[in-house]
């Protein structure tokens, strides 16, 4: 009986004790995304203008590649004021796909629009490109340099190749950054989204420059 007793104390002590951590566990928030959901009318619009008066060769964007520490869904952030060199992650924030992928659709989305291109390929694309960009992110973090601030860091490097000959024809470093208000998960995707839309636009101006003075006729 002394037995059952104690074993039913535990039981219920167990459960208690498992409701207790439940109750103060954050609850996931909805993903983070940096790509918007639409594009602006007034972008397709340009876009329609851009083709008829220029178009570069067929670029073909290939899979953004990022380091092992960001090939995951975590939002992570840095205390640079206590340990700049450890990468953290909030527990109960992170973001829609990873870093590399969403980089990825956000510069497939800003190459296409612009209209400077006869077409731009995805990476599972079978069709033909002369030009090919291949976009590594080397940072995507939230720096703070104290508790209450915080700013996004998007840093990366752009290499334009020919497809034909796989000669390099140019590449370039990029490194944006946008405060984070408040300093906290959601002040931090959207100085996230702000430093990544200047990245990418840095990106597609630069791959245009090159392209423009030496793609393969």
């Amino acid at each position: 009986m002394k037995c059952r007793y104690f074993w039913r104390i535990g039981a219920l002590l167990s459960a208690a004790l498992l409701l207790s951590a439940c109750a103060t566990t954050s609850p996931w928030r909805v993903p983070y995304s940096i790509v918007p959901a639409t594009a602006a009318e007034s972008s397709a619009a340009t876009t329609r203008q851009d083709q008829v008066v220029a178009a570069l060769p067929v670029l073909r964007l290939t899979p953004v590649t990022a380091p092992e520490w960001l090939q995951g869904h975590d939002f992570h952030y840095r205390l640079l004021y206590r340990s700049p060199q450890q990468a953290l992650y909030y527990p109960d924030a992170r973001w829609v796909a990873t870093p590399a992928q969403m980089m990825g659709d956000l510069l497939q989305g800003r190459l296409t629009e612009s209209g400077r291109w006869q077409a731009v390929l995805s990476p599972s694309s079978t069709g033909n490109a002369k030009l090919l960009l291949q976009v590594r992110l080397n940072d995507f973090v939230l720096d703070f340099s104290a508790p209450r601030q915080g700013v996004a860091q998007v840093a990366g490097e752009a290499t334009l190749v020919d497809a034909q000959n796989y000669q390099v024809l140019g590449q370039q470093r990029f490194a944006f950054q946008a405060p984070a208000i408040p300093a906290n998960p959601d002040g931090g995707a959207l100085a996230m989204t702000r430093a990544s839309s200047a990245f990418v636009k840095a990106v597609s101006h630069w791959a245009e420059q090159v392209a423009r003075h030496s793609s393969p006729k």
